[in-house]
């Protein structure tokens, strides 16, 4: 039983890791939710020579955008509805065309970081656009940023003209204004980093001049190449692992469901600890009834003090009282601990007794069948050898230390077995095997 509470126990918490790991896999937020988590983490970046986008990764400040963004800047601000705060450059890769600000001064109190899905998004995940496209937004006091919703079609590894990155070509809306935005699938988490997009030339009209238009392909830096650069610099971020799986909505904060599949699991230990207990309590209340060692069940009967000279030619007390026959002084003995009887005569020249457990607390045994059985109540011959705690002797011993006079009528076939025995005392005894390790002297 112990065992198998010990398998429960590793094995139900790691179940219930795996169901949990399961159950706290990123879900599907509806519109509302998704604004709700992502709007926090949105800045609009103000440099000298234009605008750009970025998104909170940590509590520290820091601040993640396009290098194209900050490139050459001498002063940039970050903004976040109508407040601001200066900010610098701390990491810039022209390769990744990505840039980590850092916030100075006491920042933009209330930002809260994103989360970074590392694992590349699979094709076809619907997925949002997050920033500031257009100038106008940058000169309105409480700018918003804007959501256009599209999907993966895959992530390839390609340049930016300075070296291979991997990145994600997706169908969500961008233009100027929006790079260093995030592009967060629909678990509110980051996969890329938005940068530009497929241009086609089109013609103002007859001798007009020609402009680059989004051809409805568009291209975000992939988070893990920006992942790798802050673990490098040691920057903090949350990464977020797992595929984003479509379902009902889920609001932003703790995942009570998972929570409470481990907190369930762990209290189904509990109780199964509790229950094993219980039976093994049980079952040891069980083995003291049935062997008659309870003293609260079944006290323990007093010697009667018998007068002096009297004899009870029936009957052999045994004890470590004062009022037996037989003394056995050890600890382990109980007052009055067992009682020899004549049994029915069948046989004069054989005679049988029976030997009684009175309640002792550590029991009476007769070694039976090659091992010793605890008895309350049995038949037993002379020979028979008999143990009272941890006193080991025989009926013949004891009839030879009781004197004559006991057991009337028996007192000398009882001689025939006791020529030269005497009451040998406590035995010590190997616990695992029950072989006798040392034997007392026997009395002279």
């Amino acid at each position: 039983m112990r065992v198998r509470c010990l398998l429960v126990l590793f094995a139900l918490p790691a179940f219930a890791t795996v169901l949990a790991s399961n159950a706290l896999a990123a879900t599907a937020l509806d519109d509302a939710a998704m604004r709700q988590r992502v709007a926090p983490a949105i800045v609009l970046v103000i440099v000298e020579e234009g605008f750009g986008s970025g998104f909170v990764l940590n509590a520290q400040g820091h601040v993640a955008t396009n290098h194209h963004v900050v490139a050459n800047a001498e002063r940039v601000i970050v903004r976040q509805g109508e407040r601001t705060s200066p900010a610098r450059v701390v990491w810039s890769s022209p390769r990744l065309d990505l840039a980590v600000l850092q916030l100075r001064g006491r920042g933009l109190p209330g930002i809260r970081p994103l989360p970074l899905a590392v694992s590349p998004p699979a094709p076809l995940l619907d997925v949002v656009a997050v920033g500031f496209p257009g100038a106008a937004n940058a000169v309105t006091a409480a700018a918003a940023p804007s959501y256009n919703e599209g999907n993966v079609g895959r992530v390839v590894e390609g340049t930016w003209g300075l070296g291979r990155l991997r990145i994600v070509q997706h169908s969500a809306d961008i233009n100027p204004g929006n790079s260093g935005g995030p592009l967060i699938d629909v678990c509110g988490r980051v996969i890329g980093v938005n940068t530009g997009f497929a241009g086609v030339s089109v013609s103002t009209g007859p001798g007009g001049p020609r402009i680059e238009a989004p051809s409805g392909v568009f291209w975000a830096s992939f988070i893990g190449e920006l992942a790798a650069a802050l673990d490098s610099l040691e920057v903090p971020y949350t990464a977020a692992g797992g595929a984003c799986e479509a379902g009902p909505a889920a609001a932003p904060g703790t995942n009570w469901f998972g929570i409470a599949l481990v907190a369930a699991a762990l209290a189904v230990v509990a109780l199964l600890f509790a229950f094993a207990s219980f039976r093994r309590n049980v079952a040891v209340a069980a083995v003291r009834v049935r062997d008659g060692i309870s003293r609260r069940i079944v006290p323990a009967a007093r010697p009667e003090p018998r007068a002096a000279g009297a004899q009870h030619p029936r009957s052999i007390r045994i004890g470590r009282g004062r009022n037996v026959e037989v003394a056995l002084p050890a600890k382990r003995v109980s007052r009055l601990h067992a009682e020899l009887e004549l049994a029915p005569a069948t046989d004069p020249n054989a005679p049988s007794y029976v030997l009684r457990d009175c309640n002792s607390t550590n029991g009476t045994r007769v070694f039976r069948h090659g091992r010793w059985e605890r008895i309350h109540r049995e038949t037993v011959q002379p020979t028979d050898r008999v143990q009272f705690a941890d006193f080991e002797t025989t009926v013949a011993e004891l009839l030879h230390r009781a004197g004559p006079g006991n057991l009337s009528g028996v007192g000398g076939s009882a001689a025939k077995h006791t020529a030269g025995d005497r009451l040998a005392g406590p035995v010590q005894r190997n616990p695992g095997t029950g072989e006798v390790m040392q034997r007392p002297e026997r009395e002279r």
